[in-house]
């Protein structure tokens, strides 16, 4: 059950491509949905195995008519892990098969929208595909395709549902499930549950939000172990379960600035093949806090 639900809120991460499509309004909706552009960085420190974080995003849609989008969308990571040598399964030592240190992620790709109507309501279909890099190059291509039907789509309240397909993955579970949900009770206070993330937000001032809630995360990166129990190329996923407290202000029209903390409790930490579900250790840390900070720019 942990893993499926593990592999369940990765997946919803999706989600906040689909949440919104049009720019944002206010500060409470300012970065997410796939805008026309989003651009964002953001920096991590976290006082477990994953000590910092880089991330740099961008998308721009580039095609747009009633029911079609194209956009093209790009990532940059670079991720910080230290791990001891008692804390990876199978005996493996995390400085021999050179998993400690610092490890960069490239993703480029494509992601289309399709919406229509379905049974009277609201439908919307996505597909994503991923080309990923890393130090040594590239590393494979992964897809998306997913559908989501509104049973519910007013001002207030937006709920969706929808299978999920993952293609050339390491999950063991391909396809899913999935639902969004965001409501709006009055001018001030919504609650939010898309994207790997729930929260209950204030909005004191269109320039001003505070949340509390919690989201799924997920760190991953390839790295090659040099070992022969290991193949070549590794993939490593960390998937973790953070409740936090958030506040964004936004700057200038379209202009973002996050501040969150709260901790970190792992729910999956391993090391996969490029592809295929072998698994082929498992990794362990403790609950600990972390602070991460951003600015997006959404429009």
């Amino acid at each position: 059950m942990r893993k499926f639900i593990s592999i369940l809120f990765v997946c919803l991460t999706v989600l906040s491509l689909l949440a919104q499509s049009q720019a944002a309004v206010n500060v409470s909706e300012g970065g997410y949905g796939l805008l026309k552009t989003n651009i964002g960085i953001d920096y991590e420190h976290g006082w477990g195995v994953v000590d910092d974080a880089f991330s740099a995003r961008a998308s721009y849609q580039f095609f747009r008519n009633k029911k079609f989008t194209v956009t093209a969308n790009a990532r940059y990571t670079s991720t910080e892990v230290e791990f001891n040598a008692d804390d990876l399964s199978d005996d493996f030592d995390p400085d021999e098969i050179h998993l400690n240190g610092t490890h960069l992620f490239g993703q480029t790709g494509l992601t289309s929208t399709f919406r229509t109507s379905l049974w009277g309501r609201p439908f919307m279909a996505m597909a994503m595909v991923n080309a990923e890099w890393s130090q040594g190059g590239f590393a494979r291509v992964s897809g998306i395709a997913m559908g989501l039907l509104m049973l519910r789509a007013n001002r207030s309240t937006q709920f969706g549902i929808g299978p999920l397909v993952l293609i050339n993955s390491c999950s063991r579970i391909p396809a899913f499930l999935i639902f969004m949900y965001r409501h709006q009770f009055n001018r001030k206070w919504g609650v939010n549950l898309y994207g790997g993330m729930f929260s209950v937000d204030y909005t004191p001032t269109v320039n001003n939000l505070f949340s509390a809630g919690a989201d799924i995360d997920v760190k991953a990166f390839y790295f090659k172990p040099s070992n022969a129990s290991l193949p070549d190329k590794c993939r490593f996923t960390s998937t973790s379960f953070r409740p936090m407290v958030k506040y964004r202000r936004r700057l200038a029209p379209n202009l973002y600035f996050d501040l969150q903390g709260g901790i970190s409790v792992k729910m999956s930490c391993r090391a996969n093949g490029v592809t295929g579900t072998t698994r082929y250790f498992d990794c362990h840390s403790k609950v600990a806090p972390f602070v991460h900070t951003g600015v997006s720019y959404s429009l």
